[in-house]
């Protein structure tokens, strides 16, 4: 059960950051936060190749070596995830008149 949660965490977090960290400007811009993503990126996909020539889920599931891997990369995501954040807080401080405009939309 433990596998699965950490997959559907990772998964998720790897979602939303993937087409953030697929533009060549946010990589200029947050360069340590890409490679971490980056590293992340490979690992998941790495781990999705497996589990696509072997997809019985009692097998993936009792791979110990898969829960620290996604452990791992979600440790990893949150760091990337609060760089973000810290980054778009700063934007926000920057740009407060367009963080109003926007939001009165």
């Amino acid at each position: 059960m433990q596998v699965l949660d950490q997959w559907l965490k990772c998964q998720q977090s790897w979602m939303y950051l993937e087409p953030i960290f697929t533009s060549e400007d946010i990589m200029l811009q947050m360069p340590v936060e890409g490679r971490r993503f980056r590293a992340v990126d490979a690992s998941w996909r790495k781990i999705m190749e497996k589990l696509a020539r072997n997809s019985e889920v009692l097998i993936a599931g009792a791979d110990p070596e898969l829960q620290k891997t996604l452990t791992e990369n979600n440790q990893q995501l949150e760091l990337v995830t609060k760089g973000l954040n810290d980054y778009l807080e700063t934007k926000r401080l920057a740009f407060p008149r367009l963080v109003c405009l926007i939001a009165r939309k």
